[in-house]
């Protein structure tokens, strides 16, 4: 019986406008908060665990599922600005986050709010221009940002957002021996524009 300790330091949080944009606002820094900082799912047992097949940007997979954990964020900034969520880790083929050597993670957003009022989201390639269509839940592939949509970007002081993340592990993950710790780390960043 192989046993497996899943412990994923996921999510913790970088409080910086990325610079790498001109249009990026260099006033008053905007604070991320976060529901949670770390994402532990304990032990994990093949056995108590969902067999799936499954597509991660295109990109098959079959393994074991966790169970989703859901963390909620929030970018609070000073004034309204239209503003980008993104995450930054490991990444498997630019398709999926990497969660150790046989693994991967696929993270969905939804739920979200600006300024206390329901949005679509997009996920749209970083620096990119306008975006018109969204989704109530995206998955959001490395790389990419992620766009709170109304019939076009929407600016605001206050996004909320749900991020949900499930990890992927294949067969060769419980062939490691009796239990080991996994752990990977993944950075949730911002990225803001002017309002107009």
């Amino acid at each position: 019986m192989s046993l497996m300790i899943y412990r994923a330091c996921l999510l913790l949080l970088a409080c910086a406008a990325l610079a790498h944009a001109p249009t990026v606002l260099a006033e008053e820094a905007c604070q991320v908060v976060s529901s949670v900082k770390n994402v532990n799912n304990g032990l994990l047992r093949r056995e108590t665990m969902r067999k799936v097949s499954t597509d991660i940007a295109g990109k098959h997979y079959r393994g074991y599922a966790s169970s989703e954990r859901e963390i909620q964020v929030s970018v609070i900034c000073p004034d309204a600005r239209k503003i980008r969520l993104e995450v930054d880790g490991p990444v498997r083929g630019n398709h999926a986050y990497r969660f150790s050597e046989n693994g991967a993670l696929k993270i969905t957003a939804k739920e979200a709010r600006m300024d206390n009022s329901a949005v679509q989201l997009a996920a749209m390639p970083r620096g990119s221009g306008l975006v018109t269509a969204g989704a109530a839940e995206v998955t959001l592939p490395p790389d990419m940002s992620l766009v709170a949509v109304n019939g076009s970007e929407v600016a605001g002081k206050q996004l909320v957002v749900t991020l949900s993340v499930i990890a992927y592990l294949n067969d060769n993950a419980f062939k490691t021996g009796d239990a080991t710790e996994l752990e990977e780390m993944l950075t949730v960043n911002y990225d803001t524009l002017a309002a107009q």
